[in-house]
Formats: structure tokens, C-alpha cells, sequence
């Protein structure tokens, strides 16, 4: 797939200011897509997206992340092997407060894959992080409870060249809680 090299314009501060990312998150677990049914997804030069994910009927469905206030990050960082290139791409952010339900996802969902979708709250524009076969790792958390805070930072990762699309499905939380 060879692509022409396409020119890469300036941004005002507007676009690239970290206090800016004010985003939603929401997250799936792999385990409810129904594989048979795959999204398309479009990767050309003039468009980079990706349709509904399509659930199983047993599917406990979308979950809202409600990350503190500017803490969600997206990294990417490769480079090229004797052989290969290695990409790792993360997602991260902080989950404020002790609760319950952090414990619950930090004892059971460790290690498990996820599809991610951010929704910038200013332009309402989705972002999926994973394609499927290749999700999003539950990959580490970091739980603290002192005198400065009591949060949790967890961190998914996962190794593809794979970029986010913009995604064009939807997050229904409705379904049962999982």
C-alpha cells in the first residue's frame, strides 16, 4: 500500500493545547465484537475510518471512562529493527477517587484487550484505538491514596501500526452492566 506524502500544515495553539483535551472515553471489551460480522474500514489518503463495531447479543456493551479532567493521552512511538519496525501505541488517564468499581476493573480486567473510543467534547468527533485482531491491552495501573490524591492511573497498550480512526459507530452504554 503505497501512499504519496502529503503536506502537513501548522496548527494554531487552538488545536495543540494539552488543557484542549477535554475528551470522553469509552471502552469495549474485545470479547463482545462479533467477529463475523467485520467493520469497514477505510485507510486511503482521504479518509482514515472505521464502521460500527458489530456486538454479539450476549454482549454487555460500551462502558463510559470518566477520566479526570485533561488527563487522557494518546501516545505513539516507533522505530526500525535490523528486521522490523516496533510501534507501541498507549492510551492513559486518570481515574479519580477510590471506588469499587476501580477495584473491580483493576482484579479482573488486567491483561484483558479492549477497543477504545474517545469523543472530543468540543468538535463531538470519535476516535477508535484498536482495529479488530488487534485491541488495546489493559497493560498497567498505579493506584495511590495519600496526602496530594487518592486516583488510579491505568495505562492499555498495544503493538500495530495500526493509528486511530475517526469511528463511525456509536457508544450505547444501555446494555447490561458488565
Amino acid at each position: 500500500m503505497i501512499k504519496t506524502l502529503q503536506n502537513i500544515p501548522a496548527v494554531g495553539d487552538f488545536e495543540s493545547q494539552g488543557k484542549r483535551i477535554y475528551n470522553k472515553l469509552y471502552i469495549l471489551p474485545e470479547e463482545d465484537v462479533d467477529y463475523s460480522d467485520l467493520p469497514e474500514v477505510t485507510d486511503t489518503e482521504v479518509a482514515r475510518t472505521m464502521a460500527a463495531l458489530t456486538l454479539k447479543a450476549s454482549a454487555g456493551g460500551w462502558r463510559e471512562f470518566d477520566f479526570a479532567k485533561y488527563t487522557l493521552g494518546a501516545t505513539s512511538e516507533g522505530s526500525q529493527g535490523d528486521i522490523t519496525s516496533v510501534v507501541t501505541n498507549t492510551v492513559a488517564g486518570t481515574l479519580a477517587g477510590e471506588r469499587d468499581e476501580i477495584d473491580q476493573l483493576l482484579e479482573s480486567k488486567i491483561g484483558c484487550s479492549f477497543f477504545l473510543v474517545e469523543v472530543d467534547r468540543f468538535t463531538q468527533k470519535k476516535r477508535i484505538y484498536g482495529r479488530p485482531y488487534s485491541p488495546m491491552w489493559l497493560s498497567a495501573f498505579s493506584k495511590r491514596k495519600n496526602s496530594d490524591n487518592t486516583s488510579c492511573d491505568v495505562t492499555f497498550n498495544n503493538e500495530s501500526f495500526f493509528q486511530p480512526l475517526e469511528y463511525l459507530g456509536e457508544c450505547d452504554t444501555s446494555g447490561p452492566t458488565v
